[in-house]
């Protein structure tokens, strides 16, 4: 098990994301939208270095009073929302969009809400929030990062 420091300097990740009751949320320009109970994940880079790194825009993830910067930042500051798993991986190429898009149709994800955590995609995402209702998929989501980087994917288990 990987700690927030064991996690690679740039790269990309998934946040496996559990929320204990459903809750509409206010997320910024995308508006009120409904969230159902049950676990997410959330497929973002961090390609920077000192405070743009990896490991500090996960820290960052972690804390429930921030400033709302971002679609994510709306969903994880609410009191039900758990961040249970993060999936990383080193690497200087944004490589998000292909590893959401491997999760999304390989684990059969649902899109809860379009356009969130998308808006400056240049692959189109529909979202890089996808939903899979009560399955605990940290397993799954650490195997497909494994079919696309090989064995150097770091797993953190943090809720």
């Amino acid at each position: 098990m990987a700690s927030i420091k064991t996690l690679p300097t740039m790269g990309i990740y998934t946040l496996v994301v559990f929320l204990s009751k459903e809750v509409c949320l206010n997320v910024g320009r995308l508006g009120f939208q409904r969230f159902p109970e049950g676990f997410y994940t959330y497929t973002g880079s961090a390609l920077g270095k000192g405070v743009s790194s990896l490991c500090n825009r996960v820290s960052r993830h972690l804390k429930k009073e921030k400033s709302k910067r971002w679609h994510v930042d709306f969903l994880l500051a609410h009191e039900n929302t758990v961040v249970t798993t993060v999936v990383a991986v080193q690497t200087n190429r944004k490589a998000e969009c292909r590893m959401n898009r491997h999760i999304r149709e390989n684990a059969k994800a649902k899109i809860p809400c379009r356009g969130f955590g998308a808006s400056d995609c240049k692959e189109k995402c529909e979202s890089h929030l996808l939903y899979f209702g009560e399955e605990n998929i940290k397993e799954k989501i650490a195997k497909l990062y494994v079919e696309i980087f090989g064995s150097r994917c770091v797993l953190g288990n943090f809720g």
